[in-house]
């Protein structure tokens, strides 16, 4: 089991190595325009959502090192076709691969080295682990998108090939990964509905658990409408150029990276409700200033958010692993990546065109609103809650 936390730390840099981060909206502008790539956003997100209980049952039922196999066959198949994509219909089509291919990466690999660690009564080091991984996960683009920032000038489809290249990686890894022997079950048509079924219930199963699950999906919804769409828009419309934008995320992604290690020393102090708390107030804030700060300071907040961004997800996984039987763990965290993405399903098209005729700079300062009132209902119901 001890190798499998090796090969995870591989696995997490390999399906991280974004060498198209800094320049993916230059690379789609040249197919389509900001609404255009609202509905490529809008392929990603309801294929995402729609894989993401289905994947997450096959890996419990049938193994956390077969889905993560299957994964990464998937993401470098997608990513050459984006590569060599001669229009916007295969462009579309490789998103709809990649992201069935990240449905069944997704959560899998938390589950995986869980179980690992669970196999040897080691599951109080998790915390560490995850934020090791989420930094690994952090770094790797930080490296690759300075990489393909200067590729892209060569040829734009560089940065996608060492992508496919990366994700080639991580399929070969995966085969010498070790499946843990905890809660399996033998897989039929019947077990498969009840995993679903239970996957679900385990994110509501108490009063505590369930004021949890909600503050974590009300974070989580504005998560994702940012990290997958508005962090890159804003950062277009401050001002830098493609190869700023390679460097500027390298940056973000290091010092996020950092920031990740802050995990476990956040949660001792705080607690994992103030800590959700905090890192959603302070991504609130960044995102109202939006419109009314340049480049410099415009990098700045982008830094802050996604700081904000991987401690949120290392507390989340921290939140669900620690409250789910092992035989429902990847379920779980797919039905609450799915529910996450639901928002985002809904709008991502509106956001875009919205984003053409306004600016993103003005979307961010909404979703910054949106968050504040968010938070507060969830910070009411806790109060309500505690004097029942």
């Amino acid at each position: 089991m001890r190798a499998n936390i090796t090969i995870a730390y591989i696995l997490a840099f390999a399906k991280n190595t974004w060498f198209w981060l800094g320049i993916w909206i230059f690379y789609y502008l040249r197919f389509t325009n900001y609404a255009g790539i609202g509905l490529i956003e809008t392929v990603l997100i309801i294929t995402t959502t729609l894989a993401e209980i289905p994947t997450g049952a096959v890996a419990d039922l049938f193994g956390k090192k077969k889905t993560l196999i299957l994964a990464f066959l998937l993401e470098a198949f997608g990513a050459y076709m984006m590569a060599f994509a001669p229009n916007y219909s295969v462009i579309l089509w490789s998103v709809f691969v990649m992201c069935v291919g990240g449905a069944f990466y997704s959560g899998t690999l938390d589950a995986l080295v869980f179980d690992s660690l669970k196999s040897e009564g080691k599951e109080g080091k998790f915390d560490k682990i995850i934020s090791n991984l989420s930094s690994i996960a952090l770094i790797a683009p930080a490296i690759c998108s300075i990489v393909g920032g200067f590729v892209y000038g060569f040829d734009p489809r560089l940065p996608f090939i060492l992508n496919a290249l990366g994700y080639t990686v991580g399929l070969i890894a995966s085969m010498f990964l070790t499946e843990p022997q905890i809660d399996t079950e033998k897989f039929s048509f019947r077990s498969f509905l009840s995993q679903t079924k239970y996957g679900l219930l385990e994110l509501f199963k108490s009063v505590d658990i369930k004021f949890q699950t909600i503050l974590m999906l009300s974070i989580g919804f504005v998560v994702v409408i940012s990290s997958e769409m508005v962090d890159s828009f804003v950062s277009f419309e401050f001002g830098f150029t493609d190869k700023q934008m390679g460097i500027l995320w390298s940056v973000i992604f290091v010092l996020s990276a950092f920031a990740s290690q802050l995990t476990p020393v956040i949660n001792k102090m705080l607690g994992l409700k103030k800590s959700l708390f905090l890192v959603g107030l302070v991504m609130a804030i960044t995102f109202i200033v939006s419109p009314y700060i340049g480049l410099i300071l415009g990098g700045v907040s982008l830094i802050l958010r996604s700081s904000s961004q991987g401690i949120f997800g290392n507390l989340s996984s921290i939140v669900i692993n620690n409250n789910t039987e092992s035989k429902f763990r990847a379920t779980t965290i797919s039905t609450f990546n799915m529910i996450k993405n639901v928002p985002y399903l809904l709008t991502a098209y509106f956001i875009g065109s919205i984003s053409d005729l306004l600016s993103a700079k003005i979307v961010s300062l909404y979703l910054g609103i949106a968050l504040i009132v968010l938070l507060a209902i969830s910070l009411f119901r806790s109060k309500r809650n505690a004097t029942i």
